[in-house]
C-alpha cells in the first residue's frame, strides 16, 4: 500500500476515518491523500433569478476557496502523524464519482460509517471502486493492529481481501483466522489450487490461530463480529458481496449486517 486515501466530508477538523488513514499511512511508509467531496451545485440554480444565481455562486466559490485552503491545514495534520508525503483534494460531485475517481490513483480508501454515510452507500462503494476499502466506524479510537481477524470461506473475494490486506498483516501480533470454508457453496472452478490459507499466511511468516464458523445466511455475519470480538480483533478483513448484491439483500448476507453493525475497522474487498 504506497497511497491511501482518506474520504472526508469535513475541511475543518480531521478525526475518525481521516486519523486511522494517518495513523495507518504513518506505520507503513505510505503516502496519504485527504478528499474531500463538495456536493454538486443543484440544477435549480440555472433557473433562480440573476440575482439570486449570482449570490448563490459567490457562496459556492467561497466554499471552494475554504476547501482548498484547508490543504494547508492538512498537510501539517499528515506531519503531525508521522505521515511522510501527502496532499489534499478537492471535488465536486456525487460520493461515488469521486471515490471512482480517487481509486484510480490510490490503493486503499479509508471511510467512516456515519448515520448520512450508511451501509447502503458503503455497499455500493465496495463494489463499485475496484480498490480495497476500510470502513472505520465511528466510535473507533486510532489505527491498532494488535489482533487481526481474517474471514474466510474460500470465495474469489476472500482470497483478494487476504491478498489485500498482507501488509496489515505483518503489522500484527497475532492473527485468527474465522474458517467458514467448510459450509460455502460449492462452485464450479476451471481450475482449484485447493490450498490450505493457513498454510499459505505460514509460507510468509505470520502464523494464525483457525476459528471455525458454522452458521450461514442470516446469521454469518452475526457469529462473525461476535467471533471477532471474542478475539478481541482490531479489524476485521473479508470479502464483500461474495454472490449478488440483490441476493445478499434478499438473505441478509455477511457483508450487508457487518456493514451495519461492526465496532471494529472492517477492511472489505469486493
Amino acid at each position: 500500500m504506497y497511497d491511501i486515501a482518506a474520504f472526508t466530508t469535513d475541511c475543518r477538523d480531521f478525526r475518525g476515518n481521516v486519523v486511522y488513514a494517518a495513523e495507518l499511512a504513518a506505520r507503513l511508509g505510505a503516502n496519504l491523500s485527504g478528499v474531500f467531496q463538495l456536493p454538486a451545485q443543484t440544477p435549480e440554480w440555472d433557473f433562480a433569478p440573476p440575482a439570486l444565481a449570482a449570490e448563490l455562486m459567490a457562496i459556492w466559490r467561497e466554499q471552494i476557496f475554504a476547501a482548498e485552503r484547508a490543504g494547508e491545514a492538512f498537510a501539517r495534520f499528515a506531519a503531525a502523524h508521522g505521515v511522510g508525503a501527502s496532499a489534499w483534494h478537492v471535488a465536486e460531485g456525487a460520493t461515488i464519482d469521486v471515490l471512482e475517481n480517487a481509486a484510480l490513483w490510490h490503493d486503499l480508501i479509508v471511510l467512516e460509517r456515519t448515520p448520512e454515510f450508511a451501509w447502503q452507500d458503503l455497499g455500493t462503494v465496495t463494489l463499485r471502486v475496484g480498490v480495497p476499502c476500510l470502513v472505520v466506524p465511528t466510535e473507533a479510537t486510532g489505527a491498532r493492529f494488535d489482533t487481526i481477524a481474517i474471514a474466510w470461506n474460500g470465495s474469489p473475494e476472500a482470497a483478494r481481501a487476504l491478498h489485500a490486506a498482507m501488509p496489515l498483516l505483518r503489522l500484527a501480533a497475532r492473527r485468527v483466522l474465522i474458517d467458514g470454508s467448510a459450509s460455502a457453496p460449492t462452485v464450479a472452478r476451471c481450475w482449484d489450487p485447493a490450498r490450505d490459507v493457513a498454510a499459505y499466511l505460514a509460507e510468509y511468516d505470520l502464523p494464525v490461530t483457525r476459528l471455525r464458523i458454522a452458521a450461514d445466511g442470516a446469521h454469518a455475519g452475526e457469529e462473525l463480529l461476535a467471533l471477532a470480538a471474542n478475539a478481541s480483533a482490531d479489524l476485521l478483513v473479508m470479502g464483500a458481496w461474495g454472490r449478488t448484491r440483490f441476493s445478499e439483500w434478499i438473505f441478509g448476507g455477511a457483508t450487508r449486517h457487518v456493514l451495519a453493525q461492526a465496532r471494529l475497522p472492517v477492511l472489505l474487498r469486493h
